[in-house]
């Protein structure tokens, strides 16, 4: 079986090494800390989820309704 080559603009390898890049730097913010990594994972998570401006659900749902 032959082995392909994914190109190197792929998007799936550049969110792999996203995600491998994220991974390192909170295993070196854990270990410059002395924490476990889960903690350190769990309050980046936090940090980030705060920042992020969600919908509030109930506006979704009061909506009127467009017709088509």
């Amino acid at each position: 079986m032959a082995r392909t080559s994914t190109p190197p603009d792929d998007p799936r390898d550049a969110s792999l090494r996203v995600s491998k890049h994220m991974r390192d730097s909170l295993k070196a913010a854990a270990a410059v800390m002395s924490r476990p990594l889960y903690d350190v994972t769990n309050e980046a998570m936090e940090g980030y989820l705060a920042k992020v401006k969600l919908p509030d659900p109930r506006t979704l749902l009061n909506r009127p309704k467009r017709r088509v």
